[in-house]
């Protein structure tokens, strides 16, 4: 097993595409294909189904794709970490931070950052949100950029809302309701739902059922799944139904429909963590560019 190999399994998985993962990784689809097709062999086991036309993880692709995030971050803070403290490497700032979130404010507000501060280095990790807050405990992210999280996880870190986002219903295509322009949530009622993992999206489980108590109803969670594009395919697939930030449809969701829900609409926090304590002043304008970009951020 090589380390690109996790590289290229982790990009197609969040793409959901073959394609879309060998330009974003600047190398050649057959390539990237041979590549994940070799680490298959290696490990034994198939990790990628292709459903009409679309590549969806197998059972054991979601078991081993948060241990290849971890790999491959565990890999690159260490490192880092060696370099700045054993070598003459300079001091890296390092963000986690959901996919979704990376070209409309991640990317920008680091484009910004280093105008500002062209000698400074930061290094991005896409990570779920419980591997972000370990990260952060075990200091090895000076900040995170994650959803709604416990309320027991916020004692230890510093907590800054960046935006408050619109929760939206997402719908097989040929659900009853996918065509409507509104719902009311409790017309999901009597459906199957797909909930995000607690064990990777820390609280993800209450905070769906707190939103469907408000409605009315307890909603029958079918499965739990690892990210939202897993979500995005269970839905398609025909599992269930789902909540999701409107500001979500922009990743690809052939077979799912995203209705917009009548008032009181739910929302989700978009959140800013750091651990206690002043930032240093790079960090420090990081954040403050971090916070102005996402009021600039789509619903």
């Amino acid at each position: 097993m090589e380390f690109h190999q996790l590289r290229y399994f982790a990009a197609a998985a969040e793409a959901m595409s073959i394609s879309r993962a060998a330009e974003k990784l600047h190398v050649t689809q057959p390539a990237l294909s041979r590549q994940i097709a070799s680490l298959e062999a290696d490990l034994g086991v198939a990790l990628f189904d292709r459903v009409k036309k679309r590549i969806v993880l197998t059972e054991a692709g979601c078991f081993f794709l948060p241990k290849a995030r971890q790999i491959i971050c565990d890999a690159e803070t260490s490192a880092q970490q060696l370099r700045e403290q054993f070598g003459d490497a300079p001091r890296t700032l390092r963000l986690g931070f959901l996919s979704i979130f990376l070209d409309d404010l991640v990317a920008p507000a680091l484009r910004e950052f280093r105008q500002r501060h062209p000698k400074a280095r930061v290094s991005l990790f896409e990570l779920s949100p419980r591997a972000q807050l370990e990260r952060l405990r075990a200091h090895e992210l000076d900040a995170a950029i994650l959803g709604n999280i416990e309320e027991a996880d916020r004692q230890f870190f510093a907590v800054r809302r960046l935006s408050r986002n619109k929760m939206a219903a997402v719908l097989p295509e040929d659900h009853a309701l996918a065509k409507k322009k509104t719902i009311k949530l409790e017309a999901l009622a009597r459906d199957s739902w797909i909930s995000l993992s607690d064990a990777v999206f820390p609280g993800r489980r209450e905070f769906l059922r707190g939103i469907c108590a408000a409605a009315g109803f307890e909603p029958q969670i079918f499965s739990e799944v690892d990210s939202l594009s897993l979500m995005l395919a269970a839905v398609a697939s025909g599992d269930g139904v789902a909540l999701m930030p409107e500001h979500s449809r922009k990743i690809a969701h052939t077979g799912a429909a995203f209705v917009k829900l009548t008032a009181p609409v739910p929302t989700a926090d978009l959140l800013l963590v750091q651990p206690k304590g002043k930032p240093g002043t790079e960090m420090a304008t990081l954040s403050e560019l971090i916070a102005e970009r996402a009021t600039k951020v789509p619903e």
